[in-house]
């Protein structure tokens, strides 16, 4: 499969799994056409034109043409400088490695982390909370977002692969959709009687398994094995990064009674105490790897032969044939 149609596919499928839905993401592809045509001068020249048909602006290809061959990929969660060095020293002996693909963003795909974390307003709209002050609470906090990565130097691990020769592509709120279904439909969707059955249910998936053997196993960060989970929502699953704390006062209010996150800040940890929100850390690396591995599942239905060399957090457990 060229990296091209790989990569096109990815997207594709995190648009079958964005919890917008698809029509809602066209709509915005449609918008975006349609400012983009009225562009004159600077504007014009400066124009991302991938945004035409790829609406998560921190999944990009990095490095190639797009027309390369692909039948094996090496995968990590996170992969850069090093992981770089290390394909090309695999390959000094003899192992094939078509391309790199990565969870989370570099280059371009870092810088524009910001412009994917307003899903987060619709995520959070499916639980309840009135898209007016999500979208509030979540400008400022996008703001920072973008100011922090500016100031980052975000083209390192992409030139290092330009110049080893190796096609690079991220696919990150792709999969980040992929394990935000997952857990909506695998654990949100069930009835518990207490936070233990749900650290149990957990760990039924293979990926926490395979991380808790390694000693990350999912964590309650706020609330008791005995404590009552009330409403289960996997809100901290995708949507770029973090939102603002001010967002777990708002699903409080909306009935939410525990949250499974990849993640958990310290602020929004304070809240959720303030809140007697029950909170679960899900193991972010693991819930990363649900994500890539759903979306692999996906992908090897299009190119059968498509091999992975598992690097960088990143495991390969297979779903389906």
């Amino acid at each position: 499969m060229k990296l091209n149609k790989l990569f096109h596919s990815a997207v594709q499928y995190g648009i079958d799994a964005d919890p917008r839905g698809r029509k809602a993401v066209e709509k915005i592809l449609k918008k975006q056409k349609e400012r983009a045509a009225k562009l004159e001068g600077a504007e014009k020249e400066y124009f991302d034109e991938e945004r035409l048909w790829n609406p998560y602006a921190d999944s990009r290809i990095i490095s190639g043409t797009g027309e390369e061959d692909i039948k094996t990929v090496m995968i990590g969660i996170d992969i850069e400088t090093e992981e770089v060095l290390l394909a090309d020293r695999l390959r000094e002996r003899g192992m094939k490695i078509d391309a790199l693909m990565l969870h989370h963003p570099e280059g371009r795909a870092l810088g524009d982390l910001e412009k994917v974390m307003a899903l987060q307003t619709d995520m959070l709209a499916l639980v309840g909370v009135p898209v007016n002050q999500s979208d509030g609470y979540l400008r400022p906090r996008m703001d920072r977002v973008a100011r922090t990565v500016h100031a980052d130097n975000l083209f390192s691990t992409e030139r290092v692969a330009e110049l080893l020769d190796f096609p690079a592509f991220n696919t990150h709120t792709p999969a980040d959709n992929q394990v935000w279904r997952f857990m909506e439909k695998t654990i949100c969707s069930k009835e518990y009687d207490d936070l233990g059955e749900i650290l149990t249910a957990l760990l039924e998936i293979p990926e926490y398994k395979y991380y808790a053997r390694k000693g990350v196993p999912p964590l309650i960060v706020n609330g008791s094995k005995s404590g009552r989970p009330g409403k289960v929502a996997a809100t901290e699953f995708t949507g770029g990064t973090n939102g603002p704390e001010e967002f777990l006062e708002a699903q409080a209010a909306a009935g939410v009674g525990t949250i499974l996150s990849m993640h958990v800040t310290e602020k929004t940890l304070e809240k959720a105490k303030e809140k007697h929100v029950n909170m679960i850390q899900c193991s972010h690396i693991a819930s990363d790897t649900i994500g890539m591995n759903l979306l692999l599942d996906l992908l090897c239905k299009e190119e059968k032969n498509l091999k992975t060399v598992d690097v960088a957090g990143f495991v390969r457990i297979k779903r389906s044939k």
